[in-house]
């Protein structure tokens, strides 16, 4: 191809982006915000739109890898692809925003307001926060900006995924040379973690800030600067500050570099010259930060505690896997709905393990044909990829308190370090280039494709979507204000107690700011399988709350499986002529019941 083609073929690809990203725009501000609760993302745009989006993505991924291929030096043409891509993201993480929703996150998002409500009440974090300095920052935001901190919580929840991105194309630009870097940025600035860049919980923002660590990390070992080193050193307080699970774990992968090299440099009998910053003091600073707030904090010595039972198998509690095989044996579903799910919910990480898979794989046959070579930051990438995967497993199979999700995210962001070595290999070493590039398409396409069906929750996961909408704010504040403080409460489609925390803080200082957080959902068909009326199911009075979340969950989650409908149109039909039910407000996405018991 000459240069001429070349050029012009660029030039049409960076047009062709440029009026995608158009066209997404177009159809976001042209689609009506919700009216009400939405099971699915999704299913609330036109499919056109998601179409240009991956086929979008996709042409950006392209545009790069092509200025890999090149035997001359890259222009600069292929960081308009990056641009392109960076811009089609932030629309899609920017769509709770268009949708009009109040919050994306139904669970932890309102209790983390709480937290903050409770800090503003009282001065001080409660006893039981393990998040304090996240709710203090928040809250000052709040206190300069004069926005409130739900808005914040959502601004920050666009930001920091996108810094991520950024954080990305620095780290792998910082990292590999001109082919590497070309081959590894179209899997590094997608969505790599996941639907981790719609979650606001601590955990996995933090998490997606851990590029943006090895990116400073890998600049100081290679300049030395002091400007680099402070950087470093206050990133890596900011980790401790804010969440020790990943302190943790950033701590084993320096581990794990500092035994590379050691390796690295034994092998090959050449001492490798030292980086300003020591890595034994640094691994010191990170682990003595760590140990500094594990025993600071008494709900961190708890649920650690609580995950060491988990191992041991004494804690009671059931594993992600066993809860699986308890919903496949009891449900029964489709094989191709169990397929749907699985590659929708784990397709990012299956491309990522097959890919981290596939390079151990050819370092395995570089050893046996003598021709065995690997750096440092490989090897680190490798070993860490594994350590991660063993984990994984071990979250999967034990019930260790959080999801075998947390070290299956760290798989991903190493899978996609090796993604870039993985097919540079395959140029050199293997005849077949065509098919190399082949498989580096349909790789490409998959995880696009992947990346943008599991960024948000839906039917297609099996998990409706996590927003809050107005009315649901506006009938749980109705009902706790009103409410009679000596009635329970029933609820279905709602988990009222996070609104109450929300409302009132988490520090509840009388009974009329008490929730239940063991609220009961309804009896089956509502009672009426047995009893005539709801009422005869309780022996005291009830307050029960139904929202749209709850009437419509089984015909859009499970439409095909109606004989294992908890609830059907006939119950809620009934529930209206319940003689001992009678409704007490409506807002048109949010019922209140009052339920006479008589049982």
């Amino acid at each position: 191809m000459n240069e001429r083609l070349r050029n012009r073929v660029t030039r049409a690809a960076v047009l062709s982006g440029g009026g995608i990203v158009f066209l997404l725009a177009v159809i976001l501000s042209l689609t009506p915000p919700a009216t009400g609760y939405e099971f699915s993302v999704y299913r609330a745009l036109p499919v056109e739109f998601w179409i240009l989006a991956i086929s979008g993505l996709v042409l950006c991924q392209l545009l790069i890898v092509r200025y890999a291929l090149w035997d001359d030096d890259a222009p600069v043409s292929w960081r308009y692809g990056v641009v392109i891509a960076l811009s089609i993201e932030t629309l899609i993480l920017s769509l709770p925003y268009f949708r009009g929703y109040q919050a994306y996150d139904r669970a932890d998002v309102l209790t983390h307001i709480g937290y903050i409500r409770s800090i503003h009440q009282y001065g001080t974090p409660p006893a039981k926060d393990i998040y304090p300095n996240i709710h203090i920052v928040t809250l000052s935001l709040s206190y300069a900006t004069g926005i409130e901190p739900l808005q914040i919580i959502n601004t920050i929840s666009v930001v920091v995924p996108v810094f991520s991105v950024l954080a990305w194309y620095a780290f792998v630009v910082r990292l590999y040379d001109r082919r590497r870097a070309l081959l590894t940025l179209p899997f590094a600035i997608l969505f790599v973690a996941g639907s981790a860049y719609t979650n606001p919980s601590p955990y996995t923002q933090i998490s997606l800030v851990v590029p943006f660590v090895l990116y400073l990390f890998v600049r100081e070992r290679q300049t030395r600067s002091i400007p680099a080193r402070v950087a470093l050193a206050v990133t890596a307080v900011s980790l401790v500050i804010y969440h020790p699970i990943i302190t943790l774990f950033v701590s084993g992968i320096l581990l794990v570099y500092i035994l590379v090299e050691l390796v690295v440099s034994a092998r090959s009998g050449v001492d490798r010259p030292r980086a300003s910053v020591g890595k034994a003091v640094t691994f010191q600073l990170l682990v003595g930060l760590f140990l500094s707030w594990y025993h600071g904090f008494g709900p961190v010595i708890r649920r650690s505690r609580e995950a060491i039972r988990g191992l041991l198998g004494t804690s009671g509690g059931q594993s992600p896997l066993g809860q699986y095989s308890s919903a496949v044996s009891s449900t029964s579903p489709k094989l191709s709905d169990i397929l749907v799910i699985g590659f929708i919910e784990y397709g990012v990480s299956a491309v990522f393990l097959g890919i981290g898979g596939l390079y151990i794989l050819t370092k395995a046959y570089d050893g046996l044909t003598g021709r065995f070579d690997i750096d440092v930051y490989e090897g680190t990438f490798v070993v860490s990829f594994v350590a991660f995967a063993g984990a994984s497993v071990c979250f999967l199979v034990f019930d260790l308190i959080v999801g075998f999700g947390r070290p299956l995210l760290y798989v991903n962001i190493f899978g996609a370090l090796l993604a870039g070595p993985l097919f540079y290999w395959g140029y050199r070493r293997l005849d077949f280039r065509r098919g190399v590039t082949l498989f580096l398409c349909v790789t490409l396409v998959a995880y696009s494709t992947f990346g943008v069906l599991s960024l948000y929750h839906s039917p297609l996961k099996a998990e409706p979507g996590r927003h809050v909408t107005d009315a649901e704010l506006e009938g749980s504040q109705w009902l706790l204000d009103h409410r009679n403080r000596f009635f329970g409460t029933v609820e279905y489609g709602i988990t009222l107690w996070r609104f109450g925390d929300t409302y009132f803080g988490v520090n509840k200082s009388s009974r009329r700011e008490m929730v239940d957080p063991e609220s009961p959902l309804p009896p089956p068909s509502f009672g009426y399988r047995t009893n005539d009326t709801l009422g005869s199911s309780y022996e005291t009075n009830q307050y029960m709350v139904i929202t749209t979340k709850g009437r419509e969950f089984y015909p859009s989650m499970y439409p095909d499986y109606r004989d294992q409908w908890r609830f059907h149109d006939r119950d809620f039909e009934q529930l209206q002529r319940d003689p001992t039910t009678s409704q007490v407000y409506h807002n048109g996405n949010v019922n209140v019941y009052r339920i006479n018991g008589t049982g």
